[in-house]
């Protein structure tokens, strides 16, 4: 949840000086996404978006954007017709 509210904060998503407390106001909006099943904890008290609005994310985005895992076994990726401002953009 930290990771996730650190994201937050750096696309200035939680404005830190008017959030009277950071960590409150993202556990409010923890509590606001869980309580509308759009995310939810994990065994390991890690959070998920919901099966079913993970599914709709990934066929919106599956539209627009490609997504590739590597893995201990990728030894080259090649990203064909992608513009490299893009790549850094996203790498940084």
């Amino acid at each position: 949840m930290d990771r996730l509210v650190m994201q937050w904060m750096a696309h200035g998503l939680i404005d830190q000086k008017k959030a009277i407390d950071v960590e409150v106001t993202a556990n409010q909006w923890i509590s606001d996404l869980i309580n509308r099943f759009m995310i939810e904890e994990t065994e390991y008290k890690d959070l998920k978006l919901h099966d079913i609005l993970h599914d709709l994310v990934l066929y919106i985005g599956g539209k627009k954007y490609s997504h590739a895992s590597a893995t201990e076994h990728t030894h080259h990726l090649s990203l064909l017709g992608v513009d490299n401002a893009e790549v850094q953009k996203h790498n940084a």
